[in-house]
This record gives structure tokens, sequence and C-alpha cells, in this order.
């Protein structure tokens, strides 16, 4: 019997079946029901097996495995802490192309990082094996023994609870463990750093150096644990710093004056950090995070003759000294040179630490960045910026191999800046670095200099010579602002014959709209990119 002939009336119709219609319906409703799942079966088995074959022409599988080394290099960045480390082994676990890619790329494994509950005699071999597998590139290992609230080294019994930079596993691996390119070590206290350095042993042996006597690179952050207060002895000697090895590469963190001190943070004016001569002398980089008042910064960049590029993080506080101390009257008097010094990175807060341009010489000088931060507009009227800045380059004679100027954070009025470039006309490379600037006001004031400079032949030149322009973090998305820096580097094209690149991050919702707005920049010989920015928000 046909059903649906005989339900034909029903089906195309609006009226209720009758009983036996309806039986005969559900029954006719569970046979469709059924193929459609026998269906569905087959289209979910067709879909896999497409998967499964659009997956093996995949150009994925076709990728050569140092092209997965760098993007496995994107994913796992930096000394690896353990975190770290289990995404790079997962990486691995996906499949033997990807196990295989990751072995083979060395240098995902030339750097590990242990916090002092991970570093022991039982992770010593993981460690050993760890860093085995980078093959000759240059090894970072980094120790975290940092508890600001408690330092085993003060008024304790060692065994009971030794101190764990007396750790058994990382004594060895600095003695006899693989052979370390850099070394971060950061210590609770001062005390902590000393018993490391009397369980190493001060006397290196020349047939069998150990690798805590090749290091290149050095990083090391002193805390200072409520129990530790700074009670260096002012011997030289007999100093924290005496028997560090030769590295050329020093970042040193110094304790925090408020904490190092607790009865009055100025006197640290007559302690001294007898940072040895011979150690300062053989540094090409020397990195100081330091907010002591006093010339311990001078009396340290005196022995650094040979250094290559400095920077220096004040900590927020002023840079304070004795008008009085030989040192600061020395250099005021005949500033201190420093022959192969390149790059300087100050960061400067508050700004009036420009302060330390008057002290020195620096004439192979190429790249400048200061960090500042935001001050009051009144603050900023009064803020001497320019002075001092540009009386140091005068002074190093290096207008002409100053090529990059990094300025981040910025604290300073537009038309102060404005100025302040105006001078440097021999820049390549200018770097605006934050949020929070007027920048409207500035490259209107910018692009009255370029324009003032084609129709006045005899006024100083605006960056005749700038090839690349960072705005990073700085607002572009108004179309004004955009307009007004388009203009400057429009106007900028009559002067310079250089080839020049605007790079701009900012919020991703607004690039199409910037892109299009300076699609005219092309024509000028100025190239746009965009640069994904992770500190805006």
């Amino acid at each position: 019997m046909d059903i649906d002939n005989d339900l034909s009336r029903i089906l195309r119709s609006n009226d209720a079946p009758t009983p036996i219609e309806t039986t005969s319906i559900r029954s006719e409703v569970e046979i469709i029901i059924g193929k459609i799942s026998l269906l569905h079966a087959e289209l979910q088995g067709l879909e896999e097996q497409l998967r499964e074959r659009q997956g093996a022409l995949s150009p994925v599988r076709r990728l050569p495995p140092e092209i997965l080394a760098e993007i496995f290099s994107s994913s796992v960045e930096g000394i690896l802490d353990s975190e770290g480390r289990d995404a790079l082994l997962d990486l691995g676990l996906v499949c033997k192309n990807w196990r295989r890619a990751s072995l083979g790329s060395h240098r995902l494994w030339a750097s590990i990082s242990v916090d002092r509950h991970q570093c022991n005699e039982t992770s010593y071999q993981k460690i050993v094996a760890w860093l085995n597998r980078s093959g000759d590139l240059p090894k970072t290992f980094m120790f975290d023994h940092i508890d600001l609230d408690y330092c085993e080294c003060e008024d304790h019994d060692p065994a009971e609870e030794p101190c764990q930079m007396s750790n058994p596993a990382l004594i060895k691996l600095l003695s006899v463990g693989p052979k370390l390119h850099k070394l971060v070590l950061r210590c609770s206290s001062h005390l902590c750093f000393r018993t490391l350095l009397e369980n190493i042993g001060p006397e290196p042996d020349l047939m069998n150096p150990r690798p805590w006597d090749t290091l290149q690179s050095l990083e090391l952050e002193l805390a200072t644990a409520d129990s530790s207060p700074w009670d260096e002895p002012l011997e030289a000697s007999k100093s924290l710093f005496y028997h560090l090895p030769q590295v050329t590469s020093l970042d040193l963190h110094i304790p925090y004056s408020s904490s190092a001190f607790e009865g009055d943070p100025s006197d640290t004016r007559t302690v001294a950090l007898n940072v040895p001569p011979r150690l300062l002398q053989g540094l090409k980089s020397f990195t100081l995070h330091c907010d002591w008042e006093g010339s311990h910064i001078l009396a340290m960049l005196q022995h650094c003759e040979n250094i290559e590029t400095l920077i220096v993080d004040f900590r927020c506080e002023a840079l304070r000294y004795d008008e009085g101390d030989i040192l600061v009257h020395r250099f005021t008097a005949s500033r201190l040179l420093l022959p192969k010094l390149h790059t300087i990175h100050l960061q400067l807060t508050p700004i009036e630490n420009t302060a330390i341009f008057d002290f020195l010489r620096t004439p192979s000088l190429r790249n400048l960045r200061l960090d500042m931060m935001e001050y009051t507009h009144k603050d900023l009227q009064e803020a001497e910026f320019q002075k001092p800045l540009l009386s140091f380059i005068k002074a190093s004679n290096c207008e002409g191999t100053l090529q990059s100027f990094h300025l981040q954070n910025l604290s300073l009025p537009a038309m102060k800046l404005a100025r302040a470039l105006l001078d440097l006309p021999l820049l390549t490379t200018v770097i605006l670095d934050h949020r929070h600037f007027d920048a409207d006001t500035f490259w209107r004031r910018m692009h009255y200099h370029a324009l003032k400079n084609r129709r006045n032949g005899d006024t100083p030149l605006c960056l005749p010579h700038l090839q690349e322009l960072q705005t990073l973090c700085v607002p572009v998305d108004d179309r004004a602002v955009v307009m007004a820096v388009a203009k400057f580097l429009m106007e900028n094209r009559e002067i310079n014959a250089f080839p020049c690149t605007w790079k701009v991050s900012h919020q991703t919702a607004t690039q199409a709209a910037i892109e299009r707005e300076l699609a005219d920049l092309e024509d000028c010989g100025v190239s746009f990119q965009v640069i994904p920015s992770h500190r805006w928000f």
C-alpha cells in the first residue's frame, strides 16, 4: 500500500487524520527518522574522511623544521620557567615532526629559570640535560631566591634551615655544570649572595675553569629582606663584589635605600659599593638600578673606560649628592670621558636627573633613550630638559654621531620637545613612546619648522636626515593628529633625500581608517607600517 497516496488528502490539506491515518503517519515518521539518522552517520563519516584528507594536504605538513622552530621560538620566549618549559614540551607532543623540530632547534633549550624550590639533587640532571640540548649555543641559567619576608642567612641555625644559596645542586651547576654564558641571580639579601660566594670558593682553577669563572654576562639582583639591612664592610678586599667573575656585561640591582638603610636613606652617602675597578674596566655593557644618594654612579663609571652600552635606572628617586664630594667636584670641572660609549638609556624619574649629563662626555654616542614620567602642567613648564641635554651633546661633540633619539613616557611640553629636535638635525631615527601626549600641538609645530625651512634658508633644518619615525602608543586615531604628522613628513621630503618609514602602534580597530588617510604618503617616499602594541591597555 502506498502510504503517500493514501495520505495525500491529509498531507495536502488541513484535515485532521483519522486514528488509522495517525498510526500510518507515525509509522512513516519513524521510517523517515531512521533514514535521516543513517544519512547523518554517513555524512559524518564522509566529513571525517574529508578532514583527514584535507589535513594530509595541509601546507603545515610541508613546513621545514627551521620554520617550525621559528614559530616555536615566538611561542616560548625569554628565559624559560616551569610554565615555559611545559609549553615547549607540549609542542613536542603534537607529532613526531614537531618533536624533531623542537629538539633540532638548539636555541629553544639555551635558557632555563628555576626558583629555590625547583633546584635540588633530583632536578640537577634534568637541568643539565635541558641546557645540553642547546649544543654549543650560549647558555643562560636563572636562579630565583627572593623572599622579602624572610632570609635564612640572618640569625638562623644552618643545620635546621640552610640558605638556599648554599643549595648543593646550585653550587654544583656553577662549579662543574655546563659552560654558561649568562647567569641571573635574584637574591633575598646581600647575605644570601655572600653565602653563595663562600660555597663556590674565591679562587678559580686556571687549568679547569668553572662555569662561574667563564661567565660573560651576570645579572645580580640584591633585594633586602626585613631581617637583613645593608651592613657591608668598607674595606674593598672584603666587599661583596670583590670576587665577581670578570664578565663583559653586568646588570646590577642594588637594594632600595629605604629598606637597606632603615634609619636614614642619606646614610648611603657614607658607604662604598666597591665594585672592583678590574671588573668595571672590562665591561662593554653596564646596567645599574640604584637610588642611593651620593656619587656611587660616578665612582663606578670612572673605571668603565671600555663601556659601549650604559643603562641607569634611578628608581623614581632624584639624584642627590654633596657639592663638596671630590668626584662631583672633579667631573664638574672636567667631564668624565667614556670614549667607546655608543648607547645610553636613562630612566629619568624625576626629570631633574638629567643633571647626570653635566658629568659625562661621550664622543661616540649614537643612540640615546630617555624614559620619563608624567608631571603636572606647572611642573612641565618648570622642568629643565633642553639645556643639560644639549650642553652634554655639544660638550661630547657627538652631533655628527648621534642618530637615534627615543623618548618614552613623555613628560615634556610639546613646544620644548619640538625645539629640542630642531637642535638635533642629524638624527635618523626618532621614537616617541607614550599615550598621554599633546601630539596635535607637537606635530603642528614640527610642520611649522619644516615649512619654515623651505621658505627661509638660514633657519636650522628640521630633521633633514630622518629615515625612521615611530609613534608608539601616541594616539593617532584622531584625524587632526594623523594629518599633522602626514603634513610634516610630506614637507620633510622636500629637504630629505633619504627613504623614510613611519611606524605606528595604536588600537587595532583604527588601523584601516589610518591607512586610508595616509595612502598619499607612499607617493612622497614615506612607507607606513602598523606595529601591534601590548601597552595600550
